[in-house]
């Protein structure tokens, strides 16, 4: 009666299941890491969405709350001349004031000079993150300077503080039209792009532009 030997298995087959699977765990970890980079992608982009919608709305509510718009920050254009605008420009800077009433005061009982209110000067303008590089990111800044209830600057109370860091592109504007009331509305444009460095860095970018509507007067 004849007897079947068994094999084993031989260096060549090991040889062969080995590169095999080196070949499966090599696809896999291209799916893992394609998916991983994706994803840290999308959340970069959300993040960038997320800080572009943040700073727009800050300033629109703050926009929103004050009486008035200086005339001149920032200054009525063209609509042709929108596109040559810069963040670099002089008067590129949104500058308005808030006024608080103290309506329980008459003014007619107080004495010469004071009023019954107290304002506060605020300025959104846009700095370079670095002089020496002229394609680089600006940082938004808002300022805010009080005066007391005889319209005396505060100074000793101003307060400067970063909004938004990174900015590729921020304008303030207002375009000419002789029907609207006073200067008209403004108009903010604004751009954040991806800052990431290396061979995955990505080159999405967000810019949006919205208009607020100006309201209030000056109380003089």
């Amino acid at each position: 009666m004849r007897r079947d030997k068994k094999r084993g298995t031989t260096v060549i087959e090991l040889m062969v299941g080995m590169i095999i699977l080196t070949f499966i765990l090599t696809a896999l970890w291209r799916v893992y890491s394609g998916s991983q980079r994706s994803a840290r992608e999308i959340i970069a982009n959300h993040t960038i969405n997320d800080e572009v919608d943040r700073t727009l709305l800050k300033i629109t509510d703050d926009v929103r709350e004050s009486n008035y718009i200086f005339d001149n920050f920032p200054p009525a254009v063209a609509q042709t001349s929108v596109a040559g605008l810069k963040t670099t420009d002089a008067t590129n800077q949104l500058k308005f004031m808030k006024i608080l009433y103290d309506f329980e005061k008459d003014p007619l009982d107080l004495p010469d000079g004071e009023v019954n209110y107290v304002q506060h000067r605020v300025r959104y303008f846009v700095e370079p993150d670095d002089d020496t590089k002229p394609d680089g990111t600006f940082t938004l800044y808002r300022e805010m300077v009080p005066f007391d209830n005889r319209k005396v600057e505060v100074t000793s109370e101003t307060t400067v503080f970063p909004v938004l860091n990174g900015i590729k592109e921020c304008i303030f504007y207002r375009i000419e039209d002789p029907e609207a009331s006073r200067s008209g509305n403004v108009y903010i444009k604004l751009k954040l792009a991806r800052s990431d460095e290396g061979p995955d860095a990505g080159n999405y970018a967000n810019e949006l532009v919205i208009t607020v509507k100006e309201r209030g007067a000056n109380p003089e």
